[in-house]
């Protein structure tokens, strides 16, 4: 049997064709993020409202996990309990990109909540100056391996890189943002 050359008939090849384009022109329109650091805040002067109205996303993997004992009843939301070494252990996942929303403003800290009713503190500590520098998510205290961190009234411990993680925005929601504000002129009493 000889091998027949793989022939597209003229309709299959456009329809192909407008799919290749249509995939392009999409992935081309991805939103665009970028770090959310004090700099941005001050650049756009950003008040609470402001800050409220902006949709954050979280840059990296976030896993919180502490030890689960049986009196403390059922696991809330969409928690885990996974057995870890021999016990069992509630963990709390937020995966890269998840979106979330401001719930409390800071000078320098932004509490933003991925599920009702919990919420993660972001920051740039006051006293660093840097305005590049990025809002990483913050805890009580961190060690080298994990940081503690209150989260729906328990201790929780930051693990597996999640120290790294920090909040995005969009770029066409920090300009969303920035054309809301309305800025007046003033008012002048008319010439007599």
């Amino acid at each position: 049997m000889g091998s027949h050359p793989f022939v597209i008939g003229s309709g299959k090849f456009f329809a192909v064709t407008v799919l290749l384009c249509a995939s392009l022109a999409v992935s081309g329109c991805a939103p665009q993020r970028v770090a959310f650091t004090q700099g941005i805040r001050t650049q756009y002067d950003l008040g609470s409202e402001q800050l409220k109205d902006l949709q954050y996303f979280v840059s990296g993997d976030i896993t919180l996990q502490r030890e689960f004992h049986s009196e403390e009843g059922g696991v809330s939301g969409n928690h885990k309990l996974v057995t870890k070494e021999g016990g069992l252990v509630e963990q709390v996942i937020i995966p890269a990109g998840t979106p979330g929303i401001a719930t409390e403003v800071g000078d320098t800290s932004l509490a933003v909540s991925f599920e009702p009713g919990a919420s993660l503190s972001f920051g740039s500590p006051p006293a660093d100056r840097d305005p590049e520098r990025k809002y990483k998510l913050s805890a009580r205290r961190w060690t080298d391996y994990y940081g503690e961190i209150v989260y729906e009234g328990k201790v929780f411990y930051a693990v597996d890189g999640s120290g790294q993680a920090y909040l995005e925005v969009g770029l066409e929601s920090l300009d969303a943002v920035q054309k809301k504000k309305k800025v007046l002129p003033g008012m002048t009493l008319p010439s007599k």
